[in-house]
């Protein structure tokens, strides 16, 4: 599926570093080796796996730069491939001469994702470890990095390879019943139906883990909204643990939306701090256009948090807030408690229509723990199945679905009492869907989708 030639790439990410790394894959790894690197002492052979001390060289024989070199040895190599791999300092000037000198001498430059393709192709990593890893290089957060290390790791393909073996012994169940049905050799319907019942609710239940993983892999959006003067810049800053937003006694001071990353128990967000809405209009053009913005930025929120000043009575810009809130995921954040209060929290929660309620002082640093919790209770209201595993990636959630549908077909022929031939059918569908995941049934068309997605050298 690809040409038996060497590719070679940058691997480490562009800037200054300490290190950077030009790393080869393919027949010729050995031989630039030779042609490119000088050990110190005497040398005739390459040890697999062993670093070397010596010089990057120039054609006339001249130093580029002085550093390592390894040569890991198929198949005991990321990409199943001769691998090599020049450890230099990590100057771009540096690493992009480097790596010209090796293309002259017989590679040619990666394609992106290229390294993990061959891996794949070369039986190392099956689909999902191998899409694995670009969330690894992408990951967030700290629970965002674990959960695709787990991946990586092959406990999804393993889940996903015990659900395909119990569907393969039905599968062989009904194959017995066809290929001997003249000899009234029958399996009894109610182990075909409880071992189909047993595959069912497995898939249902990495299914049901997808909320948690999509914006465990994607992150969320939450968008802080509120009339002016609420505490609304004051709880970003709280949940960031720094003033990023200007905070000031005057109402309309936020004029546009502020964004900033932040790790929301193990979730990574987008938090939007936007300009207070006023329900009769700004006079100031400049604040109507932050307010018109505010608009836009609720309308492409996962969660918006409503708040409120608990020290205050409600009023017709809080109420034209709630109402336009209603039918929205939100919650409802009472600030100022540090203040004597005035609002009470089932009012605020009705105005909501039941959107939980959570009261803090931005101010004083209180309450944001369990807002944080209530952030992520509703950003993920699935999770994990029993051990752990979520589904993070929207083609393994619809090779999913489409492998449960076929199994609920047949499953209800089984029920019905249809003819096993019939079931047998809708039992491999149900097979052949779980097997695109992990690429045992795959074309090219899928892994160019997945590796152009990939950073060069990766």
């Amino acid at each position: 599926m690809y040409a038996d030639d060497t590719i070679a790439a940058i691997a480490t990410a562009p800037g200054q570093s300490g290190i950077g790394v030009v790393r080869l894959s393919g027949p010729l790894s050995t031989s630039i080796a030779d042609q490119t690197f000088l050990r110190n002492g005497n040398h005739t052979t390459w040890d697999s796996h062993r670093l070397y001390v010596g010089s990057v060289l120039r054609a006339d024989g001249t130093a580029i730069d002085h550093g390592l070199a390894v040569v890991m040895r198929r198949p005991r190599s990321y990409t199943g491939e001769d691998v090599l791999e020049l450890h230099c300092h990590g100057s771009p000037v540096i690493l992009r001469e480097v790596l010209s000198h090796v293309l002259q001498r017989g590679a040619r430059l990666a394609q992106p994702g290229e390294f993990t393709k061959r891996a794949f192709l070369n039986g190392r990593l099956d689909l999902t470890q191998a899409e694995a890893v670009i969330d690894a290089v992408r990951a967030r957060t700290g629970a965002a990095a674990a959960s695709a290390t787990r991946q990586l790791g092959g406990e999804l393909s393993a889940y996903l390879d015990r659900i395909r073996e119990q569907l393969l012994h039905l599968k062989a169940l009904l194959e017995v019943q066809i290929d001997f049905s003249d000899e009234d050799i029958t399996i009894g319907a109610n182990e075909l139906l409880v071992l189909s019942e047993q595959c069912l609710g497995a898939m249902q239940r990495l299914l049901l883990s997808y909320q948690h993983g999509k914006v465990l892999r994607d992150g969320a959006r939450v968008v802080i909204v509120g009339k002016p003067n609420v505490g609304k810049s004051s709880l970003l800053n709280a949940l960031l643990g720094e003033d990023r937003a200007i905070v000031t006694p005057i109402a309309g001071t936020t004029r546009d939306t502020i964004e900033e990353a932040v790790d929301v128990d193990g979730l990574p967000v987008i938090l939007t701090d936007t300009a207070g809405l006023r329900d009769d209009g700004s006079p100031d053009p400049v604040e109507d256009l932050g307010i018109k913005r505010t608009a836009s930025m609720i309308d492409a929120a996962d969660l918006l948090l409503a708040v409120f000043d608990a020290s205050s009575t409600l009023d017709s810009a809080d109420r034209a807030l709630a109402e336009a809130l209603r039918e929205r995921a939100a919650i409802a954040v009472l600030n100022k408690i540090d203040l004597p209060q005035t609002l009470a929290t089932k009012a605020i929660s009705d105005l909501l229509n039941g959107a939980p309620v959570v009261r803090v002082s931005a101010k004083a640093l209180q309450g944001l723990a369990e807002l944080r919790r209530t952030i992520a209770a509703r950003l993920t209201s699935s999770t994990p199945v029993d051990d752990g595993i979520v589904v993070t990636n929207v083609r393994h959630h619809d090779a999913l679905m489409k492998a449960l549908n076929s199994l609920q077909l047949a499953h209800a022929s089984m029920r019905d009492g249809r003819p096993a031939d019939i079931v047998a059918v809708d039992v491999q569908d149900s097979m052949d869907r779980l097997a695109e995941i992990t690429g045992l049934v795959t074309n090219e068309d899928v892994l160019d989708k997945i590796f152009r997605d990939f950073c060069i050298g990766k």
